[in-house]
C-alpha cells in the first residue's frame, strides 16, 4: 500500500510557488521617468498566483540616482507594493528584485529632467494662481471680456516661476506691476516662444471649416496629437491654448503620472474651468466646447491652437 498525502496538504503543495516577477501595476508604463528632486508614489504588483504565503521581497539599487522610501516587504503573490521614488541625480537606475534572496527580475527607472514635463510642485503653483483668478473674476472688477488671456498668462508665469515676463496683478508699473501687455493668443505665443518657453505647437480645425454649419467632429484627433507629444513620458504636461478664433484663451493640464488612468483639466478664470476629466474622452469634450462657442459667439471661428509649454 503506497504512502498517501491528505487532500488538504496536497492543496498547499500545489498552490505554493514563488512570485514570477514584481512589475509596475500599470502595464502601460513604457518608460518610468522621474525628475531630479521630484518624489512620486509608485505601485508594483507581485506576480504569480496567491498561495497565502508571505515572502521577503527586497529592491536593490545599482546606484544612488534615485532613492526609495520603502525597499523591502513581506508580501504574498498578487499583492500591491507601494513605495515613493525620489529623483536624486540624472541617469538610469536598475532595481534588482529579490525574493528570499533570489533574483527574479529587474526594473529600470530613468531620472531625467525633461524640459516639457512638470512636477507636482510646479503644477501646484499654476493651480493656486488660477484659484486667485477665480476670486478676482467673481469680484466684478474685471474690465471687458479679456480676462481669460490675462489669467492664462499669469498662470503660465506661475508655473514657470517667471514673474518678470508674464502678466502680473497689479499690471501697471506705476502700481508695482511689470507692465506686460497682451493682444491675442497667437501674438502672445510668439513672444513666449522667443522667451524659450514653447516646446511645440499644433492646430486642429473643426469639420465645418469651409462652411458656417455647426461643427460635428474635429478634423484631427486632439487625443492623438497630445499622445504624440507625451511620448509615454510620465508627469504633468501643460498647453497654452485658444479656441473660437482666439476668443477664449485657457490652459490645458495633462496628468500622465499614471499612464493607465490619464486625466486632464481645463484651467480657466471661471467660464469653462473643469478638473480631472478622463483623457479618453478629450475629443468629445473639445467638440462640445466648439459647438457651444459656435452657437453663442462667432460662427466663423473654427480652429483650436495649442502650444506645449516647457522650461528653459
Amino acid at each position: 500500500m503506497g504512502v498517501g498525502v491528505s487532500f488538504e496538504k496536497y492543496q498547499k503543495i500545489e498552490r505554493k510557488g514563488t512570485p514570477t516577477s514584481v512589475h509596475f501595476e500599470c502595464t502601460k508604463i513604457t518608460e518610468y521617468n522621474i525628475g531630479i528632486h521630484e518624489t512620486r508614489e509608485v505601485r508594483f504588483k507581485v506576480g504569480g498566483k496567491n498561495d497565502d504565503e508571505k515572502r521577503g521581497i527586497k529592491f536593490e539599487l545599482n546606484n544612488a540616482n534615485i532613492s526609495l522610501s520603502t525597499s523591502s516587504w513581506k508580501a504574498e503573490n498578487e499583492w500591491i507594493l507601494r513605495t515613493k521614488i525620489t529623483g536624486r541625480k540624472s541617469g538610469e537606475t536598475i532595481i534588482t528584485v529579490k525574493v528570499e534572496g533570489k533574483t527574479i527580475n529587474t526594473i529600470t527607472v530613468k531620472c531625467v529632467d525633461y524640459k516639457d514635463v512638470f512636477s507636482e510642485e510646479d503644477v501646484k503653483r499654476l493651480i493656486e494662481d488660477y484659484e486667485r483668478s477665480h476670486v478676482f473674476n467673481r469680484s466684478g472688477n474685471v474690465i471687458g471680456n479679456g480676462y481669460c488671456i490675462l489669467s492664462a498668462d499669469k498662470g503660465i508665469g506661475a508655473l514657470l516661476n517667471d514673474k518678470k515676463n508674464f502678466y502680473s496683478e497689479p499690471n501697471l508699473k506705476s502700481q508695482g506691476g511689470n507692465g506686460v501687455r497682451l493682444e491675442s493668443s497667437t501674438k502672445r505665443a510668439k513672444v513666449i516662444q522667443s522667451l524659450g518657453y514653447i516646446n511645440s505647437e499644433f492646430s486642429i480645425k473643426t469639420n465645418n471649416y469651409n462652411t458656417n454649419n455647426e461643427p460635428t467632429r474635429l478634423e484631427t484627433s486632439l487625443k492623438s496629437k497630445i499622445q504624440q507629444d507625451l511620448k509615454g513620458r510620465m508627469g504633468y504636461h501643460v498647453y497654452y491654448y485658444s479656441m473660437h478664433g482666439e476668443y477664449h484663451v485657457m490652459t490645458l493640464l495633462i496628468d500622465n503620472n499614471n499612464p493607465c488612468k490619464v486625466i486632464y483639466s481645463i484651467l480657466d478664470q471661471g467660464y469653462v474651468d473643469e478638473r480631472n476629466l478622463d483623457f479618453e474622452d478629450i475629443d468629445t469634450k473639445f467638440l462640445s466646447l466648439a459647438q457651444k462657442f459656435w452657437k453663442n459667439k462667432n460662427q466663423n471661428a473654427k480652429i483650436i491652437y495649442m502650444w506645449k509649454i516647457k522650461q528653459k
